[in-house]
């Protein structure tokens, strides 16, 4: 994806080389145009005053400083991406590794043992699924009991 962006940056908005930021302060330039209403004897060429914004070359951005800023902000995108990922995956993890150490610890001290539930799409389910199995068979033999 960042190499995606970046190709996108370099072919539609740069046209290679160096691009320079424009000064915040315009520069009065004179333009010399065709005086359309010069009668006779006066001058054909006029001068008109514009405002123009020139380079500011003292800050020159090169592809290296366009890039990198391209680069810092995906990548803080993509860590604030992996973490929100981090924290859902952890959760399915953690939630059935808690249930099975509970269990786990009623069946060490004797106490009475419920099967073990967790949720749907959580990890562990296999070895939930064969603890359940250990759960009943140690229900039924004490019931024989």
């Amino acid at each position: 994806m960042t190499l995606g962006f970046l190709y996108w940056l370099n072919q539609s908005k740069y046209d290679g080389g160096a691009v320079f930021r424009l000064r915040q302060d315009a520069q009065t330039v004179f333009w010399k145009v065709e005086n359309e209403d010069a009668g006779p004897g006066e001058a054909k060429e006029k001068f008109v005053t514009r405002e123009i914004y020139l380079p500011n070359y003292d800050h020159q951005l090169n592809m290296y400083t366009i890039q990198f800023d391209a680069v810092v902000t995906l990548s803080v995108l993509y860590l604030l991406l992996i973490t929100v990922f981090s924290v859902f995956k952890s959760h399915k993890m953690a939630g059935p590794v808690f249930s099975i150490k509970r269990s786990l610890q009623r069946m060490a001290s004797g106490e009475p043992i419920e099967t073990i539930r967790i949720r749907k799409g959580d990890e562990f389910q296999e070895l939930v699924e064969v603890l359940n199995e250990v759960i009943q068979k140690r229900v039924a033999d004490s019931g024989k009991k």
